[in-house]
Order: structure tokens, then sequence, then C-alpha cells
């Protein structure tokens, strides 16, 4: 059945999601008659979901045929809480989240998705409202990571991979959880599907053909943004609008989407596209409006718009540094303050002063260098450093006079004595070449 497919991969190793249920036992068995042809490696994988009191005895089963036919098999347990929203959701993100962390870098997971399972996927996608990359559904090979998924049943019905495993007189796992049509998935597949097939007998080859169509659009789609994105990605992989306003919105948010796209997270909804492209380019220019996606967000700075990991907001932290010759630990992976001889170099502290960093500042400072007194926000906006960043800054205080914002500035202290030290912050931040922070 799929002898072709496999024996392009000779003197591979695979690793075969293996529930147990029909699809993955007859893949299994396949993999199994196909190695006494060709050299290949092969592993399974069971993935115990804890849903049912039956879950222990489908992983003996699996435990069982994978001994039987001297396949080595992983197993590993999930624990969630099965009365959450999107719950097949959670429970597919954290099995492939396994799944990578077991599999071989030269190794090759294997599914049993078949043709039934992509029309489930495009109708799920219809009802979500999703565009061409939504209704392409599942491709018969992509990425996980940076290691390879093949679905080599796709072009294969149920009925195809029921009537192999009847014939070969396979014994496999019914999930009953998969009546239970309060899921959406099952509710298609139960409901949906057998009526549509009833009334359009070709309805799943056809869903099949709408799938591809779709894929090789959204290939030629991102080909083309491909070649376009950069003239509008800069140095510091921010996205530049300044003339997002005089061109098509279907230009912008194409250009928005493929910009997250490379982002490698779970892509957003349509509306959460419009809803960036509404708020990030209409917006008043002093304004600073943030997207949240996930435990990422979207913000516009000047003419920019910068993709950057959420992190907590530090302006009502105080820490101490009593010994200097310890390196302080900064919160938010900000890294370390190190007294060493290739720092910034700032007025020393008197041995009664207490060093304390904090992340939050208001008012008028004079910095080294100039003669008058500026507001911070606007030394912070001279510097080109972003509002999302300006209390990531260790700012280096004794007792309650402020001495430096570290690595940006340092206080004019005339009133000190002359007596110095300096100190490295080893960062996740540093300067552009263009006077501004870069954050990653």
């Amino acid at each position: 059945m799929i002898e072709k497919i496999i024996s392009k991969y000779k003197k591979q190793s695979f690793l075969i999601a293996y529930s147990g249920g029909l699809d993955s036992t007859v893949l299994l068995y396949q993999l199994i008659e196909i190695s006494k042809k060709f050299y290949i490696n092969i592993r399974a994988i069971h993935i115990n979901h804890n849903l049912t009191s039956l879950s222990r005895k489908w992983t003996e089963h699996c435990k069982k045929i994978c001994d039987i036919n001297h396949i080595p098999l992983i197993i590993e347990n999930i624990e969630i809480d099965n009365k959450k929203n999107n719950l097949e959701e959670k429970l597919r993100i954290k099995r492939y989240n396994i799944i990578y962390n077991h599999l071989f870098s030269n190794e090759i997971l294997l599914t049993g998705h078949h043709m039934n399972d992509q029309c489930e996927t495009l109708i799920l996608s219809l009802k979500r409202g999703s565009g061409p990359t939504g209704l392409s559904s599942m491709s018969f090979e992509t990425l996980l990571g940076n290691k390879k998924i093949i679905r080599p049943f796709l072009k294969k019905t149920k009925k195809e991979l029921l009537f192999w495993a009847k014939k070969k007189q396979l014994c496999w796992i019914e999930d009953f959880s998969n009546l239970n049509i309060d899921y959406d998935r099952n509710f298609i597949r139960k409901k949906i599907i057998p009526l549509l097939e009833k009334r359009w007998p070709y309805f799943l080859n056809n869903c099949f053909r709408t799938t591809k169509i779709c894929q090789k659009e959204t290939r030629l789609l991102n080909y083309f943004l491909h070649e376009k994105i950069h003239d509008y990605i800069q140095y510091d992989n921010s996205l530049n609008i300044e003339n997002f306003k005089n061109t098509t919105k279907e230009i912008c948010t194409a250009l928005i989407r493929h910009w997250i796209s490379l982002k490698k997270i779970k892509m957003p909804s349509y509306k959460n596209i419009q809803c960036i492209y509404q708020q990030m380019i209409f917006s008043k220019t002093d304004a600073s409006p943030k997207i949240i996606l996930g435990k990422h967000e979207i913000r516009r700075y000047r003419k920019s718009l910068y993709f950057i990991k959420t992190q907590s907001n530090l302006r009502n932290t105080l820490l101490f540094w009593h010994n200097t010759k310890i390196n302080l630990t900064l919160p938010n992976d900000l890294g370390n303050l190190i007294e060493d001889t290739n720092g910034i170099t700032i007025p020393a502290p008197e041995n009664n002063e207490l060093i304390n960093i904090r992340f939050q500042y208001e008012g008028y400072v004079l910095i080294l260098g100039r003669n008058k007194k500026r507001k911070i926000k606007k030394i912070w906006q001279e510097k080109k450093i972003p509002p999302w960043l300006r209390n990531q800054i260790p700012l280096l205080f004794y007792n309650n006079s402020f001495i430096s914002a570290l690595g940006v500035f340092v206080i004019n202290t005339n009133n000190r004595t002359k007596k110095t030290w300096t100190i490295s912050w080893q960062n996740n931040l540093r300067f552009s070449y263009q006077n501004s922070f870069e954050f990653y």
C-alpha cells in the first residue's frame, strides 16, 4: 500500500506514532512487511492520554504487539484536565512535543492520517473561517521543528485501511471516545461525512483535491511574499510599515501574515491579522499599540512592527547587590551584572551606601556630558529605546541616588569623589549600529 513511498527513504529510520487504533496498526504492519524488502529501522511511540479507565489496557496491547514483532516501543503518559476547553488541541500540542523530544535527528515520524482525516480537517477549517493556508489542511510531508513528518496514507481512505486490516486479520483497539459527538471532529466523522458521501460518493476525493489546490496556491503566494518581504524586513527583523497606509489592505495583511509566519509560531486567525493591521497601521503616531499572541506580542515603535517575547513588568522590582564580588543575576533572563575591568566606568559607591538595582524611574535627569536636565522619557526616546524595553534595563542606585542606566547613560554626579569602578552587564540586549536596542 505504501511500499513505493517508503522505498524512497532507503536506509532510513522511522518512528511510528502508534495509538493501537486501526490507522496506526495498519501503518505498523505495513512497515514490518516493507522492512523484509528494504533495510529500514523501525521504532514506535505510544502516548497514553489517560482519558479513560481503558487507557492502561490499550498501552499493554501496544506493548504486546511491539514485543511480538520486535519493535522498540516508547511509552509516555499525558496528564491533563479533560474538562478544559479545546481539549483536542491541547492534547495534540502536548503529544507532538513529547514525540519531538524522542525523535532522533536522522529519524522520520510516520503518522496514520488518511483521506478521511484530511476531509475532517478541511471541514473544521471551514468552520473556523480559514483562508487558503488553513484549507490546505495536512501535507503529505511537513516539518516538526527541524525534523520530518510523513503521512503516507493521505491518499488512502478509511475503508481501504479497514479492508487491508481485515484481510491480514489484524487486531486493533476501538476507542469508544471516538463515538462522542460532543467533540467537533467526531461530530464531523460520524454525522456529517457519511451524509455527504451518501449524497456525493466522490466527496472525499474532491475534498482531497481541494486541499491540494490550496496547498499549491499557498506555496505560490508564499514564494512571491518571500521575495517581497525582504524589502520590508529590517536589520533587527522588525517590519517597516512606513508606506503601509499607501498600500492596499490585501497586500499589507499578506505581508504581516508572512512576517509572522517566519517566527515559527502558531499562525494567528484571520480576525487577529485584521486587528493587527487596523491597530498597528492606523492608530495615532504617538500611540504604542500592542497585540498579544500567546507568549509573544507585536508592538509598534516609530514606523516599524516588532515581534517580541512577553516579559514580566519589573517596574516594582528592587534588587540589592551586597557583595559585588559575586555576580548579580537579573530577572526575566536579562543576564548578570559583573564587576570587572571591561565594563562601563561609573562613580564608585561610598562604604556605607547600599548598591541596588531598579527598573523604573520618573522625572528629570542630568546625564554625563550634558549641561541641562531632561525628562528620562526624552532620554529613552533619544536613545531609540522602545517603550517595552525601558523597564527591562537595570538602573543602578546607591541608596536612593540614581547613578546609571547600565549600558545606556551615566548620571552627572559632580559632588561625588573621583573614585570609580567598572560594571559589565552580560545581557540579551545590545546596541545596534543605529544606536538603538535590539532584544533577543
